[in-house]
């Protein structure tokens, strides 16, 4: 006759049987990062939170939000979803980059809206790389930032499918680069609606241009507009627009912004490139301003011009009607 199974095993039983049923833990709306406390073995709660980025993307829902507790690293990041990355002021919150690899990735995200706010991705040498790497977006806005010191561009943005982009970046500082600061890059066999803001963008000190919309390999339009911004120091343009017989529409607007201390102020290439300027300052560059084959560089009257070594006569005015 078998013995009945004690109480004590029973209840093992039961417990073993109630984990082996229990549902694996629900992502979250909103998760936490810390360099003090974190592990990305956590769930990522507000007691509990990951250690690193991209540990804290894998549990956090799309739309969702990932709050930085305190100062510290938090890693690279591959963002597949839309999502808001949010350092309200608790110290900085930075990527180091190293070896050639690139801080942020946005390029499996094509309708994902993505927002980051005070982060700083710093390149540390050891083959260096680039900072912030865009190639699939619905919409990307970018606040109170660094990016600087990379071996690449700061920032490129350089769309691989067709279809409408929309970046802001705002209040953020994009220096000391081995490449652009920022480039706006349309890609081979894509059709793009990409529409471009920056304001109070500061870009210093890059090795190639400082801000550069080209669409010399897309087709379609892309847009950009600078406000109360400055590019200076920069080894080539300031600014500029460019691209290619047949190819994207580009356009390039400032506003109350200074180039300054470049190798060229403004600079417009291509037929279906248009750089205006207006209440802004083209001072100590090389070259004030140029425009090659055919494009369109004009000026609303009210800029400062002055001190470019090539000379100080303003461009081509607007008609007006």
């Amino acid at each position: 006759m078998n013995k009945p199974a004690s109480p004590l095993a029973v209840i093992a039983v039961a417990f073993v049987a109630l984990l082996a049923a229990a549902p694996a833990h629900a992502q979250l709306s909103r998760t936490f990062v810390s360099a003090a406390t974190g592990n990305d073995a956590s769930n990522c709660e507000r007691p509990t939170p990951c250690r690193t980025f991209q540990g804290a993307l894998g549990k956090t829902n799309d739309q969702g939000e990932i709050t930085v507790l305190d100062p510290g690293g938090y890693g690279s990041i591959d963002i597949d979803r839309s999502i808001s990355i949010v350092n309200d002021g608790v110290g900085e919150a930075s990527i180091l980059v190293s070896g050639g690899s690139t801080g942020i990735s946005i390029i499996r995200a094509p309708t994902a809206a993505v927002n980051l706010r005070g982060i700083t991705v710093q390149g540390i040498g050891f083959g260096g790389g680039q900072g912030v790497f865009v190639s699939a977006v619905g919409a990307l806005t970018m606040t109170n930032c660094v990016v600087r010191n990379h071996t690449g561009d700061g920032i490129q943005v350089a769309p691989r499918l067709s279809g409408t982009y929309n970046v802001t970046i705002a209040n953020t500082l994009v220096a000391d680069n081995g490449g652009t600061g920022i480039e706006i890059l349309g890609q081979s066999n894509t059709n793009v609606n990409v529409q471009v803001l920056f304001d109070r963008v500061y870009v210093l000190d890059n090795s190639i241009d400082g801000v550069a919309v080209d669409g010399i390999f897309a087709a379609g339009t892309i847009k950009a507009t600078a406000k109360d911004s400055l590019s200076a120091n920069n080894k080539r343009d300031g600014f500029v627009a460019a691209s290619g017989a047949g190819k994207a529409a580009t356009s390039l607007m400032l506003m109350r912004s200074a180039s300054v201390n470049n190798a060229n102020g403004l600079h417009a290439d291509a037929a279906t490139a248009t750089l205006r300027v207006a209440g802004s300052t083209i001072a100590g560059n090389d070259t004030g301003w140029f425009q090659l084959n055919g494009a369109t560089l004009q000026s609303f009257g009210d800029n400062y011009i002055a001190g470019n070594t090539s000379g100080d006569l303003p461009p081509p005015l607007i008609a007006t009607k």
